[in-house]
């Protein structure tokens, strides 16, 4: 493979990301790593570096400005490209990136080949009826603790079918487009560089997936996989911390005084309550047709043309 090559890990989100993140994209001796590095949010979208995040910022986020193709191939080639050595793949992983616009995505492929030669693209679907429930949690905390989340505005809570409302209305980052994602992505780059992955496997046969993606990605697999093995799984939200976040909107002094605490007292009083039994939330009825209507066309195609096995895991057809 050309060094120069990038490998882009686009997600989904809540499809153990973190965990590749933190143990194989991090510490495979074979692969060199341009972040998202957790723990490295000093640097803008948590990159290795302010070097890497200036590179990648016009190809991968700043999508609305035009790209000084010229200043930013000058800055890779002198600056970067000298930090990567030739034997190591040059990859990203950012969960998000799997939810662009099909434009959003296409002019980020072609930035990405302008730039770095060639780009590959590697992406792990999760059946959204399961996955959703699951991001909602993750945005209610994570926006309970921090307040910056702009769709949940002042709001400490939101029932799972207000924050979808809010998502659609952000038409720049779509949670249902990745099937079109990787349409557009065989269609440009081929079949052979894009690599689709099914979290159902992972949690069928752990080994067996992360040795999928080490062969993908051109890495030793048996390292690959043995770095997997310390992977510990983040906490999930609990009853007890779903409970403290809707009485806190329900009281007026509650709401307020949490508006107040510092980001170090909300964690400490989340933490207290993390034992228990885990948070189950569900989509609405009108949510599961919304959601299947939504995305059954592009999982008829992933299956007609690519023979993924979604019906054995229940995703919508």
């Amino acid at each position: 493979m050309n060094n120069t090559t990038l490998l882009l890990h686009t997600g989904l989100e809540k499809t153990g990301s973190t965990s590749l993140q933190e143990t194989l994209f991090l510490k495979h001796p074979q692969v060199h790593y341009l972040g998202k590095v957790i723990g490295n949010e000093h640097i803008q979208k948590a990159c290795l570096d302010d070097i890497s995040y200036r590179v990648l910022n016009p190809v991968l986020w700043d999508l609305d400005k035009p790209m000084d193709t010229e200043a930013t191939l000058s800055l890779f080639h002198e600056s970067l490209l000298p930090l990567v050595p030739k034997d190591r793949v040059l990859m990203g992983s950012w969960e998000n990136l799997g939810h662009k616009t099909t434009e959003n995505h296409l002019e980020m492929l072609t930035r990405t080949k302008a730039i770095f030669g060639a780009c590959r693209i590697m992406i792990t679907l999760r059946n959204p009826l399961i996955q959703l429930p699951s991001l909602y949690l993750q945005n209610l905390r994570g926006n309970f603790l921090r307040q910056n989340n702009g769709w949940m505005d002042s709001e400490t809570y939101e029932d799972i079918e207000g924050w979808y409302r809010k998502c659609e209305m952000i038409s720049k980052n779509p949670l249902l487009n990745y099937s079109e994602c990787i349409r557009s992505s065989i269609e440009q780059l081929g079949r052979e560089n894009v690599g689709i992955f099914l979290f159902e496997d992972l949690q069928e046969n752990p080994n067996a997936y992360y040795q999928s993606i080490c062969e993908f990605m051109g890495i030793d697999p048996e390292m690959g996989v043995s770095l997997t093995q310390d992977i510990h799984s983040n906490p999930r939200l609990s009853e007890a911390q779903l409970a403290y976040m809707r009485k806190t909107k329900s009281s007026l002094l509650g709401r307020m005084l949490h508006s107040y605490s510092s980001l170090e007292r909300r964690r400490k009083r989340m933490e207290a309550l993390l034992g228990g039994p885990p948070a189950k939330v569900v989509l609405t009825e009108q949510l599961i047709k919304e959601v299947s209507d939504a995305s059954r066309d592009g999982h008829r195609w992933l299956v007609e043309k690519l023979d993924l096995p979604l019906e054995t895991h229940g995703y919508p057809l």
